[in-house]
This record gives structure tokens, sequence and C-alpha cells, in this order.
């Protein structure tokens, strides 16, 4: 029973994290077309998408008081995850990016004092979106990538730039129970 609590504790307390707010305009089961306003961001450089402990570390310094104001940030959720392969400035694996919270980005976010930090803005826009569950590894996000890719084409919609991944739950949320997303801008 009392893991029963624990597990349901973590389940609610990562439901009470401010995410972005959005109006969907399509659902069919985890598929969903969505359209959202901009969102603020403060991103750094991975190195490699399975090695991003310390990216991780140095957004998790910035939120917790590491920035010019000494102000801490609230957590939000998803923490964005993007592949730069390919895009010219990027590191070989792309960057990982903390969404923050609506009130600090309409005061102004504080500037980083971590070496590689950027605050920038997710353009608004529609997304196509898809969900899916487990572990963050290369196998699971080729898959969904692959099926957010057939979705698109069976829908007819327009993708545009590329995929990047949204991960929602902390590390201690089981496998079966973690909500992933990955996003696909499309066509206006």
């Amino acid at each position: 029973m009392k893991a029963l609590f624990i597990l349901v504790g973590g389940i609610l307390s990562s439901c009470a994290i401010e995410k972005p707010k959005y109006e969907t305009r399509q659902k069919v089961g985890d598929f969903e077309v969505r359209k959202y306003e901009p969102i603020k961001v403060v991103s750094a450089r991975m190195e490699d998408m399975e090695k991003r402990d310390a990216t991780f570390r140095k957004l998790f310094k910035y939120i917790s008081g590491e920035n010019e104001a000494k102000q801490k940030i609230a957590m939000t959720s998803p923490v964005f995850m993007e592949d730069g392969a390919g895009q010219e400035g990027w590191a070989p694996s792309g960057k990982m990016s903390f969404i923050l919270p609506a009130k600090v980005a309409e005061t102004g976010a504080p500037a980083p004092e971590g070496e590689g930090l950027t605050i920038t803005e997710i353009n608004g826009g529609t997304f196509a979106v898809l969900r899916f569950r487990g572990w963050d590894k290369e196998d699971s996000r080729k898959q969904a990538s692959e099926t957010l890719s057939k979705l698109i084409s069976e829908y007819r919609l327009k993708p545009e730039g590329s995929t990047f991944f949204a991960f929602y739950d902390p590390p201690w949320i089981p496998e079966l129970l973690r909500r992933n997303e990955i996003w696909q801008r499309l066509e206006p």
C-alpha cells in the first residue's frame, strides 16, 4: 500500500508542474494536432542524446538561482530535446531546453550566468504530436519518429523543420506510466 501511495504521489506531483497551454485541433488515440502560443525557454547544447546529464545539471543550476538575478525558478514540464544533426551551429546531438514559467517569461527571465545557456523562444504554431511511453532510449525515439512520420503522411499534413522530443516525468516514474512526446511543426 505504501508503494502505491508513493507511486500515486509522484504522478500527482508531476501533474502539478506548469506545462504550456495549447488548443487541440485534432485527436486520434495518441496522435494530436495542437496549436501553441510561443514558448519561452532556457536552452543548452547537448554533446550526446544518450549522455545528457551534464546538460540537465547546467539548466537545473540556472533555475536553482545560478542566474544574474539569483532568482529561483520553478521546474516546468516538459523538458525538450532536439537532435541537431546536420543543423548549422549545433552540437552533433542538439540541445536541451527547460520551459520558463509563464510569470517569469512575462516579467523577463534573468540572464544566465552559466556558460552555453541561452534564453530563446519556440515560435508558436501548429504541431503534430505523438505520445509514447517508456524510457527515453534511442530505439523508442526512432520508433516514435517513424510512427509520427507515417501519421503526418496519412493525414496529409505538411511538416516544417525537424522533430523534437518532450519528456514530462521525473526519473522515479515507472516506465509504463511515463509520458513522452515527439513534436513536428506543421506548415500554417
